[in-house]
Formats: structure tokens, C-alpha cells, sequence
């Protein structure tokens, strides 16, 4: 009986690991979010028109970016964070993040985009060569950013040199 205690300790132990591993991991990406959207000087937003940042169904993010933002403005624009459901909905935002888990719907969100705006972060081995601008990967397990400056730039947007040097830059 009491090594049966002592597994469902140590699976307990594990699940809350993951758990906190989990909201850290999340904290970071609405920070860096954040961060890009500062370190990017973007085409001129009509005045009184918000600075979207777009979730794909990924709910503890969204809180984690509402909880982040405040009332932080990026420039002289309000931040508001708005979920989406399928790629089909995504529209009227600067950022949109896709996790990992809905990395089929890239290319419908990239398709979808065009040549307009918008910031595609994402967070999954590879998608960088898949359409995204920014991707979250680990390397040494250290978060990092691959970020693709051209791509960035043929959308009509400017990266800062802080967004660029603390990324890996891959450009294709």
C-alpha cells in the first residue's frame, strides 16, 4: 500500500511539472509576442483602430497575452487579443500565433494572409520553412526564435535590429 502511495506521488509530482512547465512556456511566448510587436515598426494603422494579436484555439495562451497586455498599447494603439477557431476566421490582426497542433492550417492562414501585414508566429520544428515569420523553437533547451527577416519585410513590415539579433535568422 505504501509504495502505491508513493508511485501516485510521483506521478502527481510529474503531471504538476508539466503543468507549471506548461504556463512558463506560455508567459514566455506572450512576452516575446509582446516584444515583437514592439520591435516591429508596422504599415500605419488607421487612428482609433486597436493592435490585434490572433490566437488559433490555443485558450491558455490567449488568457496569458490578456493577462500580459494590460493596458499596454503598441504605439498610440490599444492591444486587444481576439481567439479564433479555424484558420478560415483568422483576419483584422497584426499577430497570429498557431500552435503546434495546428500546424496543417499554416499554409490556409498563410494563403489566406497573402501579402498583407501580419506577424505569423508559430511554434513548431520547421514551420519557419513552411510560411511562418517567426517560429519558437528549443535549442540547447533554451527557448529561442527563428525569424525571417525577408519575408517580414516583403509583408511591408520593418524588424528592429534587438528582434533581429536575438533571433536565428533564416531567411529562404
Amino acid at each position: 500500500m505504501r509504495s502505491a502511495s508513493i508511485i501516485l506521488f510521483i506521478l502527481s509530482s510529474f503531471h504538476f511539472a508539466n503543468v507549471v512547465s506548461a504556463q512558463s512556456q506560455e508567459k514566455v511566448y506572450a512576452l516575446l509576442m509582446l516584444s515583437f510587436a514592439k520591435g516591429i515598426q508596422w504599415p500605419d494603422l488607421p487612428s482609433g483602430q486597436k493592435f490585434t494579436i490572433g490566437v488559433l484555439e490555443y485558450p491558455p495562451l490567449a488568457a496569458e497575452l490578456t493577462t500580459s497586455v494590460g493596458s499596454s498599447k503598441i504605439g498610440t494603439h490599444t492591444v486587444e487579443i481576439k481567439e479564433f477557431a479555424h484558420a478560415d476566421e483568422v483576419s483584422n490582426c497584426q499577430i497570429i500565433f498557431i500552435p503546434a497542433y495546428k500546424a496543417r492550417q499554416l499554409a490556409q492562414v498563410v494563403n489566406k494572409l497573402g501579402k498583407s501585414s501580419v506577424l505569423i508566429v508559430t511554434n513548431k520544428t520547421d514551420l519557419i520553412q513552411k510560411g511562418s515569420d517567426v517560429n519558437f523553437v528549443l535549442v540547447d533547451g533554451k527557448l529561442r526564435y527563428e525569424v525571417n527577416c525577408k519575408r517580414i519585410e516583403a509583408r511591408g513590415m520593418k524588424i528592429s535590429s534587438t528582434v533581429r539579433g536575438r533571433g536565428i535568422v533564416v531567411d529562404l
